[in-house]
């Protein structure tokens, strides 16, 4: 790792232990790997170096093949862990070895220290229980401990060292007698490869992030063996030691804060990785580079992106899909405290820890203390919007933080006393009612909304959906399941100025109240309206127009497997119609209807998914807006390529 990269590393632990009290060398373990199965056999070692049983001792340098460890073996090249650099190892008979430097042995059986703030700090365990060296002894098998280093050629053309290899460090337990010492047929073989990184050679951006493997060979054939009880993870570096990853859980399916901190679930059979041939892997997330708190990228366009252009430069990795990202999974959690609405993954390093640009969403589980997580919310994706609109040169805003207010020279300030609904301008067309929310305040900048909508009489009002102010350039996210309604925007907005539209589908005319609960503003607690909504004596002329439009077919529209996506509307009345398709930001994209007559009835428009200059639009989210002297509606839509 590189010395800039090392002092801004610890200016952030500084920074981050002086507003927590929590003194932590290192992220979250994580943060930085994922914990797959992989198919690969297993391959003994055939021309290891062994390390005798005499090498094995206990605090004060006796030998001891019970619980005895072996420092600082080298591992033949320098490797990353958790995000500092070593080159040596300490290898334990109970089945784990630590990384780095250790001049006093760390002499444990007790296996509960991987899930623990407890040394051995960089623990690897791919088999740790009581288990036993043993030499000759009568009626027992000898065991052999064991290590080898291999090379391969390394064919990464952007090397530019002479002879370049990549090399494969191989600890191996062989016959090993495990858990049970009275029993001589209680015995497996397994090993742990520190893989060095394909790219670790490489010029421009060398990764020395290592892969570490955790390998399982044959148990005895005859009595019985106890497998039971064994851990098997990799532990974090911190002086706390507060994270770990449990391999019997891949990250595919242990996401969510409780299960990936406090699974400590142990062996149950052999192999731990569930079948013969199966290895247990811990692969570094991503990419090689800093993962910088707040810096907007949801969607970690730096760690998976593979054009390094785009990783170097935040204005090509924050886009509108990391706004639009936080704003998706702030309508999943349904109804509740505002406060911790959200799914994004809250781990450090992850798409919340990225995402919470104004620093205010760092928070603490009581269930795990010292332990960082957090939170993005729909100011978070406003300040976004911001940064895209160029109001802001850069994510997360410098010191002092949290982020200020961007106000200009000219504006009014911000000054926000809640939003409305406006009643008296909801109209009903069809089965749809529709009622604009406005905003009571001022606003000159980051603007965000959250909500949940409800209703007195669900079978009178059904609360289906949203759509945003014409030529608004905000983002309005909504879930009909749970009434959760989210937004984000920015500019300069004035009191009773319409912030988006809220739809219900009526299936009952009565009367029904209806109300904004849980309302939070700017991550601010406000008093939410209620309003009745006269259904009973709406308009029925307005009712009965005739007006409507419906979602395009297909959607999503694949340009690769379709040539165009169709727009249909019912009109109520001969009018000028036009047809403008809309991104995410409110930017018009391309008319496919200028004010052209149409008549009474069902009508059909293509759109091939091009711009205004014929190019094809990048993959996001859309809107169509059909308008008309009587009647405007938008309708979002998806496109992918």
């Amino acid at each position: 790792m590189k010395l800039r990269q090392r002092i801004f590393i610890v200016a952030c632990i500084l920074s981050l232990g002086a507003v927590t009290g929590v003194e932590k060398s290192d992220a979250q373990i994580w943060a930085r790997y994922n914990v797959q199965i992989a198919n690969i056999f297993f391959n003994p070692v055939t021309a290891g170096v062994l390390l005798p049983v005499t090498d094995f001792r206990d605090f004060v340098g006796n030998p001891d093949p019970d619980d005895g460890v072996d420092n600082n073996i080298s591992t033949g090249f320098t490797f990353d862990y958790n995000g500092s650099l070593y080159s040596t190892v300490n290898v334990c008979v109970n089945g784990w070895m630590s990384i780095g430097p250790q001049n006093v042995p760390v002499i444990t059986n007790d296996n509960t220290y991987l899930f623990k703030p407890n040394p051995p700090m960089n623990a690897v365990a791919p088999f740790w229980g009581d288990h036993y060296y043993r030499t000759l002894e009568a009626g027992y098998h000898p065991s052999r401990i064991q290590y080898q280093i291999t090379a391969v050629t390394d064919t990464n053309p952007n090397t530019c060292i002479p002879f370049p290899t990549i090399k494969t460090f191989t600890l191996e337990w062989k016959d090993l007698n495990i858990n049970d010492k009275t029993n001589p047929n209680s015995i497996a073989t397994f090993q742990v490869k520190i893989v060095q990184n394909p790219k670790a050679n490489d010029c421009a951006v060398p990764d020395q992030r290592a892969t570490i493997e955790f390998h399982y060979g044959n148990i005895s054939s005859t009595g019985t063996v106890t497998t039971q009880g064994a851990t098997v993870g990799i532990k974090d570096s911190g002086s706390f030691s507060i994270s770990f990853l449990n391999g019997l859980f891949p990250s595919s399916v242990a996401g969510g804060d409780s299960s990936r901190l406090s699974t400590t679930a142990r062996t149950s059979s052999w192999p731990p990785s569930g079948l013969p041939s199966r290895v247990i892997q811990f692969v570094p997330k991503g990419s090689y580079i800093l993962n910088q708190w707040g810096d907007g990228d949801v969607t970690l366009d730096q760690l998976y992106n593979p054009d390094p252009n785009v990783r170097a430069n935040q204005n090509l990795f924050v886009t509108l899909a990391d706004a639009d990202s936080i704003l998706t999974s702030r309508t999943r959690a349904g109804s509740g405290n505002s406060t911790y609405f959200g799914t994004l993954d809250s781990v450090e390093g992850g798409p919340a820890f990225h995402g919470d640009a104004n620093h205010n969403g760092r928070y603490q589980n009581p269930n795990f203390p010292l332990v960082n997580l957090y939170r993005a919310t729909s100011y978070d994706a406003a300040y976004i919007l911001l940064y895209l609109a160029a109001k802001l040169p850069v994510l997360p805003w410098p010191d002092p933080l949290p982020v200020p207010p961007y106000k200009e020279a000219s504006g009014t300030g911000t000054n926000i006393s809640g939003v409305a609904l406006d009643v008296s301008n909801g109209h009903l067309i069809g089965k749809t009612y529709t009622v604009p929310v406005v905003l009571r305040g001022n606003v000159n900048g980051a603007l965000s909304v959250e909500a949940v909508v409800k209703t007195s009489d669900a079978t009178a009002l059904q609360f289906i959906g949203t759509h945003a102010a014409k030529g608004a350039n905000t983002l309005l996210h909504s879930n009909g399941g749970n009434g959760a309604v989210v937004l984000a925007t920015s500019g300069i907005y004035h009191d009773g100025d319409v912030l988006g539209y809220l739809e219900f589908n009526v299936a009952d005319r009565h009367d029904a109240n209806v109300s904004l609960d849980m309302v939070s503003i700017n991550d601010q607690s406000f008093a939410g309206p209620s309003v009745n909504v006269p259904l009973s004596t709406l308009d029925v002329a307005a009712s009965a127009n005739g007006f409507a439009v419906e979602q395009n077919v297909p959607n999503p529209f694949n340009m690769t497997e379709a040539q165009s996506t169709s727009i249909k509307f019912t009109m109520g009345v001969s009018e000028n119609v036009s047809v403008r398709v809309f991104d995410m930001l409110g930017h018009e994209i391309r008319t496919l209807v200028q004010g052209e007559v149409m008549t009474t009835g069902a009508h059909s428009i293509k759109w091939d998914g091009r711009s205004t200059n014929g190019a094809q639009v990048a993959n996001g989210m859309y809107y169509y807006q059909i308008t008309s002297p009587s009647f405007t509606q938008t309708v979002k839509m998806e496109v992918i390529r």
